[in-house]
């Protein structure tokens, strides 16, 4: 069914991030492009985890695969056998077919919603774990699924989501040469780039002392660091 005009959406925040890699997303928004209907494609989806604790901390889209199918206006079947063959593919190369745990597709000039058939789909691609199901259209619109399948079958049907841009090292490398060439820090900044609670209510009392911060600004800034005005002048300096 449609969202409601009158029903503002409110996508869920998850405790986990889903994110779409940037050069995936562009592959899926440019078939979505060029398809004149709607359009579908199947996504490896990898599992970012945290050092210390082992937990899932993101599911990661990784790589989009377009596989031949019959499209329409308004409906996107995929051909079971070039389904077949991609999972084979994927395991000829060393990549575990399991982790095809995506299905993307564009709804192409309409707006994004869930409809039956959708439903249906996401019903045939059911496996043990979960699935990543991500709806688009021509003006950049979106909405994101997630469906898992242990210990029993849960959906959230509008979810948070966001597009991974990676930083290469060789880029990490040029930016970090730059910023030590071009860039003169304040006196109380650490080494490591970051600074005490005492150095950050310091560097705002220099700055308020200054009228580099308005009371406003001051008062946004405290807010968010979980301060008062008052610590301001608590501080030893």
């Amino acid at each position: 069914m449609q969202w409601p005009k009158n029903k503002p959406r409110d996508p869920v925040q998850l405790g986990i991030r889903i994110q779409i890699d940037a050069v995936a997303y562009q592959k899926l928004m440019c078939w979505t492009d060029v398809a004149q209907g709607e359009v579908s494609c199947l996504g490896l989806v990898e599992e970012i985890r945290d050092e210390n604790t082992g937990l899932i901390t993101a599911l990661r889209v990784t790589d989009f695969f377009l596989v031949k199918q019959v499209c329409s206006a308004d409906e996107t079947t995929m051909d079971a056998q070039a389904v077949a063959q991609l999972i084979t593919d994927l395991e000829a190369q060393g990549i575990d077919s399991r982790k095809l745990r995506c299905w993307a597709h564009s709804h192409g000039t309409m707006s994004v919603f869930w409809s039956a058939t959708d439903h249906d789909c996401i019903d045939g691609l059911a496996n043990g774990d979960y699935l990543v199901s991500l709806v688009v259209n021509k003006k950049r619109d979106s909405m994101c699924r997630l469906d898992v399948y242990h210990p029993a079958h849960l959906f959230v049907t509008d979810i948070v989501w966001e597009v991974y841009t990676p930083l290469t090292e060789a880029l990490e490398i040029a930016c970090f040469d730059e910023f030590q060439t071009k860039v003169s820090e304040s006196q109380w900044m650490r080494s490591n780039g970051k600074l005490s609670n005492t150095e950050i209510v310091k560097d705002l009392h220099s700055a308020r002392d200054r009228g580099a911060l308005t009371l406003d600004e001051l008062d946004d800034e405290l807010d968010w660091l979980g301060l008062e005005r008052g610590d301001l002048d608590e501080q030893p300096f």
